[in-house]
């Protein structure tokens, strides 16, 4: 059984307009998105800001509400969970946040920001909060004399391994890990993600790692899903995804990746900017700024289609649509 299964999943949001707000609109952040995840297995969710990979992460926990699709979680559909019924299940899924300066509470210890999960979900007597709280300190790299401080006393790389101590203090089964290491250091990269491969391989968590890096993702995904405004354009095995990318967008992304060398191989640039969510192209979404566009791009919505074992790709071009 797949630990995560996402079918159709969509979120949208109003945007109100005019004197009065009386116009209504909507932006449709994430728009008919599948996915599907094994245990002790990453899928790398990758796209540029604003393509809804964050939001596609925050709907599967429920902190924005979808609108339609089926989100399953180790067989339980999470979407037609009840408030105290989502409450209960919560600890089986858990996030750890892009920014470690902002996700923990200033006014709590670390400590205490750890040991909350354990106290709402009561997984551990009070008497032994304190052990279990050292013991997790202990296996993210940081010492028990830490326990004490408050977060504006730790480091960009040391708030990231306090958030995950926090997520895996209720022992989850799948992380979303919401550009992890994005604001952290080179060096400190390196170090969370060893880390989260330690922890994955200990314990056979299944990961989410929504990133825009695609260095990044190549080097902890066994899948990659390629989102551009809502959709996802390309999904397939790492390696093939990288070595053999199909869907323009796709390539660009690869290219976008800062590399020794002479350039040789690097794709022409983009066009333009990213457009608005709010009004997006019709046929092909990627048609304004692709190399390879045709007139058919404008016209023709595509589908996911297979190309190879596992590897499916949303291009009118490459999958004969056009």
């Amino acid at each position: 059984m797949s630990l995560l299964k996402v079918t159709g999943l969509e979120v949208r949001f109003p945007v109100r307009e005019g004197i009065l707000s009386r116009r209504h609109r909507e932006v449709r952040a994430v728009d008919g998105v599948d996915l599907e995840l094994e245990p002790g297995r990453t899928l790398g969710l990758v796209g540029e800001s604003g393509c809804g990979k964050t939001t596609t992460g925050r709907a599967l926990l429920r902190l924005v509400e979808p609108q339609a699709g089926e989100v399953l979680v180790d067989g339980t559909d999470v979407r037609k969970l009840a408030p105290t019924e989502l409450r209960r299940f919560r600890r089986h899924m858990q996030i750890i946040f892009q920014d470690p300066y902002s996700s923990l509470d200033p006014r709590r210890t670390v400590g205490q920001s750890v040991a909350e999960g354990l106290e709402i979900h009561g997984l551990c007597p009070k008497s032994e909060r304190s052990e279990r709280v050292a013991q997790l300190f202990d296996r993210v790299g940081l010492s028990q004399a830490q326990i004490h401080r408050h977060p504006h006393e730790f480091s960009g790389g040391q708030r990231q391994r306090v958030g995950i101590a926090r997520a895996l203090a209720v022992e989850p089964k799948l992380l979303i890990l919401d550009e992890p290491v994005s604001a952290l250091d080179v060096s400190v990269q390196a170090q969370v993600i060893n880390l989260l491969e330690d922890l994955q391989a200990e314990k056979g968590l299944g990961y989410l790692f929504v990133a825009h890096d695609m260095g990044v993702v190549r080097h902890v995904s066994q899948t990659i899903a390629v989102m551009y405004l809502g959709r996802i354009v390309e999904k397939g095995p790492t390696e093939e995804i990288c070595l053999y990318p199909q869907h323009p967008y796709t390539k660009l992304l690869i290219a976008s990746v800062p590399r020794l060398g002479d350039g040789k191989g690097i794709v022409a640039p983009a066009r333009g900017e990213l457009p608005s969510p709010l009004d997006p192209p019709s046929g092909c979404a990627f048609h304004p700024r692709c190399p390879m566009a045709v007139p058919a791009c404008r016209q023709v919505r595509p589908e996911l289609v297979g190309i190879a074992p596992g590897h499916l790709v949303a291009c009118p071009v490459v999958s004969g649509q056009a």
